[in-house]
């Protein structure tokens, strides 16, 4: 759980300076091309994932989940700390870009690490009630978007405005240490191996027997985490320039706001893991999360952006979480044990890469206006046809667990 919080905080933190930073590693690309350069490098991160994802998820097929999470966890933690001691071009030219990108692939590779084995030791870990074990993993995503939030509006509110660029976004990186350390020890105190996976009988390669035999449900996985991360990343990238930039809010009252979304995030995370358990069923969770996020986005993002009511992201924000929340057991449903980890790794961890580009075509599709009009008809599209892959994954998956189970 504070694993995916301190994903969260290193995920935040960029998409929160990511307006302050642009001018200062990429302001001779003008405005629209240090936004998308900005975007760009933090998709460095993202797409790197799949790699350290079947690295590390390899390993705890073979060895156990819970020795590869203490390695994960500090090396992301230690790797976003750093974020805050790059110099900028200013001061150090071509290479302030070029650390940061090896930043960002550091971090990514090491998360990708992460979610190969901490949400499926989750709901590996306990016997009844999976979907609401998976969604209270999930909300530890939120812990760390509370944290980042509630760091940048003290930074924003008492700093001056001209602090921001200097030290104020260096803070927010560095105050992430803090989720890492709590968490690390936390681990070492308290994380038992998966019972699930103790119980498994063990492949002594698992990304051979992962692509001979478990091709189609990495597929189905991927286009489903590809669906929900796309729509999600949309809200969480994009809400901080909405508000600041379209709504015309202050930082500090858009921190304020994007403080209180965490809980909404968390309430939609752990709303869509109980409707799992529900249901009986990830997959008809999934589908009906999807369809629940296609009805409402119109309506919702039309009250943000064309009324001007910036405090709704909040209910953008819980219809976009829905399926995340569901996640973990469909993954487990689709995967047995022995290659569990490395095909999370690879589907959850590819699916984050080919999501990662979200926030660039959207801003590309409303072409980084001011105005409300374009970016409601980017962001509807953008999520409305990304829902729909998990529409056809989880129609897909309904039919490959039907037949798993005969």
């Amino acid at each position: 759980m504070l694993g995916w919080g301190m994903d969260a905080y290193d995920f935040v933190a960029y998409a929160f300076v990511a307006p302050i930073i642009a001018p200062l590693f990429f302001g001779q690309l003008g405005h629209l091309g240090s936004i998308l350069a900005t975007l760009a490098t933090f998709s460095v991160s993202l797409a790197v994932r799949p790699l350290g994802g079947v690295f590390f998820g390899n390993l705890a097929d073979k060895l156990g989940r819970r020795g590869v999470l203490y390695i994960t966890m500090l090396g992301a933690g230690l790797s976003s700390f750093l974020m805050g001691f790059l110099p900028t071009y200013a001061q150090a030219g071509i290479l302030a870009i070029i650390l940061l990108v090896i930043l960002r692939f550091v971090v990514g590779f090491f998360l990708g690490g992460e979610y190969s084995s901490s949400g499926i030791m989750a709901v590996e870990s306990v016997a009844k009630r999976r979907g609401l074990a998976s969604g209270i993993m999930q909300a530890g995503f939120d812990l760390g978007i509370f944290g980042v939030t509630f760091t940048y509006t003290l930074v924003a509110t008492y700093l001056p405005q001209s602090a921001l660029s200097t030290i104020g976004w260096r803070i927010v990186f560095w105050s992430g240490i803090v989720t890492t350390i709590i968490g690390w020890l936390f681990r070492r105190k308290f994380l038992t191996e998966s019972f699930e996976w103790e119980r498994a009988e063990k492949v002594s390669t698992p990304y051979r027997v992962l692509f001979t035999k478990y091709w189609l449900p990495v597929i189905v996985i991927l286009l489903a985490t590809m669906g929900f991360l796309y729509e999600y990343y949309v809200m969480l990238e994009l809400s901080p320039f909405v508000l600041q930039s379209v709504l015309n809010y202050t930082p500090a009252l858009a921190g304020l706001i994007l403080t209180v979304l965490s809980a909404s995030d968390a309430i939609g995370s752990i709303f869509g893991g109980v409707l799992v358990d529900w249901l009986r069923s990830s997959a008809r969770a999934l589908l009906t999360t999807a369809l629940i996020i296609i009805a409402l986005i119109y309506p919702t993002m039309y009250a943000i952006l064309m009324l001007g009511n910036g405090w709704l992201v909040l209910l953008w924000d819980f219809i976009a979480v829905l399926p995340v929340g569901v996640m973990q057991v469909y993954i487990r449903d689709l995967l047995p044990p022995s290659v569990r980890a490395t095909g999370a790794g690879l589907s959850y961890n590819g699916g984050t890469w080919l999501a990662a580009w979200a926030a660039i075509v959207t801003t590309l599709m409303a072409g980084a206006s001011t105005k409300p009009g374009p970016w409601l008809s980017a962001i509807v599209i953008n999520t409305i046809w990304s829902s729909v892959l998990m529409v056809i994954s989880s129609m897909a998956a309904i039919t490959i667990i039907r037949k798993m189970k005969t």
